[in-house]
């Protein structure tokens, strides 16, 4: 069933159409989050307001895509957090007792692993670098993959502002990057 006809039977009481929804989406809202917010712990927050505030909501959404509605939630949902006061962003592969969430692949050897990690960190920073405006579009467009539609519904501004944020966002980054030898390391070429 599309994500409309959950949204129509779970305004109607249908708890587990709700469910479905959550399980449909709550990956995605949290890579956006955290893309946005750099915390883990910030991003599970959002997730979290996001469906609840979804939920309260239901009878409102009328038209548009219920994807576009969710991300448009958990945008207003992380600009609470930012206003909540802006936190340094953590390393996303270590948990807070420091012991890491994704091994690398003991094949690659100590150095790329090494040289991954930083290329992450070079561009993780750059990314939250850029104004919110900038870094929602590019986030919603080239992490989450939301169509341009999307993206103009979840941020309530015309399609061609969208294109004109993603544009200016991308030549920001190329900026920002251009130059890193951390993204531009090849094993080998050191």
């Amino acid at each position: 069933m599309d994500d409309e006809g959950l949204l129509e039977r779970a305004r109607h009481g249908d708890r587990e159409a709700f469910a479905e929804l959550v399980t449909r989406h709550q990956d995605g809202l949290y890579t956006m989050a955290l893309r946005l917010l750099g915390r883990p712990e910030d991003a599970c927050d959002v997730v979290q307001e996001t469906f609840m505030r979804a939920y309260v909501n239901l009878p409102r959404l009328r038209g548009g895509s219920v994807r576009g509605w969710l991300y448009r939630v958990a945008l207003n949902a992380g600009h609470d957090v930012l206003r909540r006061g802006v936190r340094r962003p953590e390393d996303p592969l270590e948990r807070d007792d420091g012991k890491i969430i994704d091994l690398p692949d003991p094949a690659l050897g100590p150095d790329a692993v090494a040289e991954g990690r930083e290329r992450a960190r070079v561009v993780r920073e750059a990314l939250l670098a850029l104004p919110a405006d900038f870094r929602e579009a590019v986030v919603l467009r080239d992490v989450n993959q939301l169509s341009y539609e999307e993206i103009s519904e979840a941020l309530r501004v015309p399609l061609g502002t969208v294109k004109s944020r993603l544009s200016r966002a991308r030549a920001m980054l190329a900026e920002a990057l251009r130059g890193n030898t951390a993204i531009f390391a090849v094993e080998g070429t050191h």
